[in-house]
């Protein structure tokens, strides 16, 4: 006779009692459970801010105090003071001292987070592409002022291979 108060042993692996069955079951759902709540406040979450981008996307002088900020930018508060202790992103300052972020700030900050969860670089090396960036936005604006008729082929060609490496980090204008 069959017990089902004990664990039975089944082509070598153990079978779990009732008891234990049942639980299992029940940890499993509640799980599941947690889940599809966490996916659904984080839906919501999307939602909200998308909206608040929405209601201030008309206007291009908004700025957002930090933790707006890094709820946009779906980054720890934390986070985005260390970025700017680095110098990777600068906001600006109220009379208050409190750290304000643009539209710009935001760009720079998913371009950090690119660079850092994407590529893997260090943020020694995301300072460096971003002064690269910089440095290539520059040339970029010098080459599109020449004139269309003292434009040769090859000028064309490294201005397009340019806005390539830019658009490919996300920093167009």
């Amino acid at each position: 006779m069959q017990r089902f108060d004990q664990p039975q042993r089944e082509h070598g692996h153990t079978v779990p009692n009732a008891e234990e069955f049942v639980r299992l079951v029940r940890k499993l759902a509640i799980d599941a459970a947690q889940r599809e709540e966490a996916r659904r406040l984080e839906e919501m979450r999307r939602r909200r801010d998308a909206h608040l981008r929405a209601r201030i996307a008309d206007r291009a002088d908004a700025l957002y105090i930090i933790s707006i900020a890094a709820r946009l930018a779906d980054m720890h508060p934390q986070t985005l003071r260390k970025y700017d202790r680095e110098g990777l992103v600068s906001p600006s300052r109220s009379q208050g001292s409190r750290r304000l972020y643009s539209e710009e700030d935001l760009e720079r900050l998913q371009i950090v987070r690119r660079l850092t969860e994407d590529l893997g670089l260090n943020l020694n090396a995301v300072s460096l592409v971003l002064d690269l960036v910089a440095q290539m936005k520059g040339m970029l604006q010098v080459l599109e002022s020449m004139p269309t008729t003292d434009r040769s082929h090859s000028v064309r060609a490294v201005e397009e291979q340019i806005k390539t490496m830019i658009k490919y980090l996300g920093a167009e204008e």
